[in-house]
C-alpha cells in the first residue's frame, strides 16, 4: 500500500497537469463566463428551482395518477410536466442570460478591453455561446433521471423522447444565437430596451410554439410518415447550423473594429444559407411530392426576403477600404476574379448580391422546368408555370432597386456617415416611390377610377409582377426592364473600377513582425 502512494500521486499530478493544459487551450471567454455563470445568483436560483420543481412534479404527478400508474400507461402526463420544467430554463433563462452577458460587456466598456487583446470577435462570441451550452447541459443532466423515470411508466416510445430532447437542445442553441445577435445591435439606452423587448417576445413565442408542438407529439404520437420524418430531421439539423453560423458571423462583425474586414464571413455565410435552402427545397420536392412543393416555395420566399435585406445593407457599406484590409486582398488574377466580391465595399456588395440573386433564380427556374418536363409535378402544372415567372420578375426589379440604393447611399455619404441599416430604408423608399408615383399619376389622369395596366406602369413592380403571374404573355414586359437594369448595373460597375477591383498593398515589415510575434504567443 505504501508503494502505491507515489504511483497514485504521480497519476494525479499528471491528470492535474493535463487538465491545466486543456484549460489553457480552451477559449478564455468560455472559462471566464463559466466561472461567473456557475457562481452567479441567477444560476444558483434557477438550478435550485429546477431541482425543486422536478422533485415536486415527480411526487405530485405520481400521487395524482395513483393507483392507475401501476396498470395503465402514465408516461405522457409526467413527460409533459418534465418538459415544461426543463424548457423554461433552456429556452428562456439561458438565452436571456447570454444576451445580458454580451450586452453587459458592451455597456461596461469591457468589450473594448477585450478588443485590444489577442482574442478575436469570433472567440468572444463562441465563448459566450459555449458557456450557454454548458449551462443547458447541466440543466439537462440534472433532469435526465426524471425523463428516464417517465419513460418507464409506458405510453411514450423512445423516438418521441429523443425527439423531445433534440427539439429542446436545438431550439435552445438557436435561441441563444438569436439572443447574442440582438445584443450589440442597439447603441443607445432606448434602443437596448427595444432589443430586450424583442428578444423576450421571440423567446416567449418560441416557448409557446414549441410547447404546443411537443405536447401534441407526446399526447398523440408522431403524425409524420417515414419520409417526412427523415426530411424534418435533416432540415432541423441543416437550417439551425447554417442560420446560426450566419447570425454568429453577423454578431462577430458587429464587434469587429471598423478598420478590419467585416463583410467576407457574412457573405460566405449567406452563400452557405442559400445553398442549404436550395438543397432542402429540391429535396422536399423529391421526397414529399406536392406538399414538398409548398415547403420549397416557403423556403424560396424566405430566401428572397433574406437576400433583399442583406443585399440592401451590402450596397450601403462604406467605400473606404483600410490598409489592413487591403493587405489581405487576393493577389493573383484568378483569385482576384473569384474572391474580390467577398471583400468589403458597396460596389463589390452590389456585384456579389446581384450575382448571387441571378444564380439562385436560375437554379430555382431551372429546377421547376426540369420538374415540369419530367412529369414529376403532377397536379402542380399552374404552380410550376407561375412561380418561375414571379422569381424572374422579382429578381430583375430587386437588382434594379439595389443599383438605385447604391447611388442613393453614395449621395448621402457625401455629407454623412450612415450605418449599413440605412440601406434597408433606402430600398423601401425606392420600392415604394417606384410603385406609388406611376400609379398615382395614372389614377389622376383617369379621374381616380380603376384603369387597366399599361407600359406607363412598368416601374410599378407590384402591379407588373401581378400581371406577369396572371398570364405568360406579360413576360415580355421583363425585356425592357431587364435591359434597363442590366444597363444601369454595368454603368455602375464600370464607373467605379477602384471600388470594384481594389488593389492589394504590401505589408510593412514591422506589421509582419508583430503578427508573427502574436502567433508565437498563442
Amino acid at each position: 500500500m505504501t508503494a502505491a502512494i507515489p504511483t497514485e500521486s504521480k497519476l494525479l499530478r499528471r491528470i492535474d497537469e493535463f487538465c491545466e493544459l486543456v484549460g489553457d487551450k480552451l477559449n478564455p471567454i468560455l472559462v471566464k463566463e463559466t466561472r461567473q455563470a456557475l457562481k452567479s445568483r441567477q444560476f444558483v436560483i434557477t438550478f435550485s428551482i429546477l431541482l425543486f420543481a422536478a422533485l415536486a412534479w415527480t411526487i405530485i404527478g405520481s400521487l395524482m395518477m395513483m393507483p392507475r400508474i401501476y396498470t395503465s400507461p402514465s408516461a405522457p402526463r409526467m413527460l409533459i410536466g418534465y418538459y415544461i420544467v426543463l424548457a423554461i430554463p433552456m429556452l428562456m433563462v439561458v438565452p436571456l442570460a447570454a444576451y445580458r452577458s454580451l450586452e453587459g460587456e458592451i455597456d461596461d466598456g469591457t468589450l473594448e478591453l477585450l478588443s485590444i487583446t489577442v482574442l478575436s470577435p469570433w472567440q468572444i462570441v463562441i465563448g459566450k455561446l459555449a458557456s450557454a451550452v454548458l449551462q443547458m447541459l447541466l440543466y439537462f443532466v440534472a433532469l435526465f433521471p426524471c425523463v428516464a423515470y417517465a419513460y418507464t411508466l409506458r405510453g411514450v416510445d423512445l423516438p418521441t423522447v429523443l425527439l423531445m430532447v433534440a427539439v429542446l437542445l436545438v431550439a435552445g442553441l438557436l435561441l441563444t444565437v438569436v439572443a447574442l445577435f440582438f445584443a450589440p445591435l442597439a447603441r443607445t439606452r432606448s434602443g437596448r430596451i427595444v432589443t430586450l423587448l424583442a428578444v423576450m417576445m421571440i423567446l416567449l413565442g418560441a416557448e409557446w410554439g414549441l410547447a404546443v408542438l411537443v405536447i401534441n407529439m407526446i399526447m398523440y404520437g408522431n403524425p409524420l410518415s417515414s419520409s417526412e420524418l427523415y426530411y424534418v430531421v435533416l432540415a432541423s439539423i441543416a437550417i439551425p447550423l447554417s442560420l446560426g453560423h450566419l447570425l454568429l458571423a453577423t454578431t462577430a462583425a458587429q464587434l469587429t473594429p471598423d478598420s478590419e474586414n467585416r463583410s467576407t464571413q457574412i457573405r460566405c455565410s449567406m452563400l452557405i444559407v442559400t445553398s442549404v435552402a436550395l438543397g432542402l427545397s429540391a429535396l422536399a420536392i423529391l421526397m414529399l411530392g406536392r406538399s414538398g412543393f409548398s415547403v420549397a416555395v416557403f423556403m424560396c420566399l424566405t430566401l428572397s426576403a433574406l437576400w433583399t435585406v442583406a443585399a440592401s445593407m451590402m450596397c450601403a457599406e462604406s467605400p473606404i477600404v483600410t490598409p489592413r484590409v487591403r493587405r489581405e486582398l487576393p493577389s493573383s488574377f484568378l483569385s482576384r476574379a473569384a474572391l474580390t466580391w467577398l471583400t468589403p465595399g458597396p460596389a463589390t456588395g452590389l456585384v456579389f448580391s446581384s450575382t448571387a440573386i441571378v444564380v439562385t433564380t436560375a437554379f430555382i427556374v431551372g429546377g421547376m422546368m426540369v420538374l415540369r418536363d419530367q412529369g414529376n409535378g403532377v397536379g402542380m402544372g399552374r404552380e410550376l408555370n407561375v412561380f418561375p415567372r414571379i422569381c424572374i420578375a422579382y429578381s430583375t426589379y430587386l437588382i434594379g432597386f439595389l443599383t438605385a440604393v447604391y447611388w442613393v447611399i453614395a449621395q448621402i455619404r457625401r455629407r454623412n456617415h450612415p450605418r449599413v441599416e440605412l440601406g434597408i430604408a433606402a430600398l423601401i423608399a425606392v420600392a415604394v416611390l417606384s410603385a406609388l408615383i406611376p400609379y398615382s399619376i395614372g389614377l389622376h389622369f383617369n379621374d381616380y377610377r380603376d384603369y387597366p395596366y399599361s407600359m406607363f406602369q412598368i416601374t410599378n413592380w407590384a402591379w407588373t409582377i401581378s400581371e406577369v403571374a396572371r398570364t405568360s404573355t406579360r413576360m415580355a414586359l421583363m425585356v425592357p426592364v431587364g435591359f434597363f437594369v442590366t444597363l444601369s448595373f454595368m454603368v455602375t460597375v464600370l464607373s467605379n473600377p477602384k471600388l470594384v477591383f481594389p488593389r492589394r498593398i504590401a505589408m510593412p515589415k514591422r506589421v509582419q513582425q508583430e503578427l508573427d510575434a502574436n502567433k508565437a504567443s498563442r
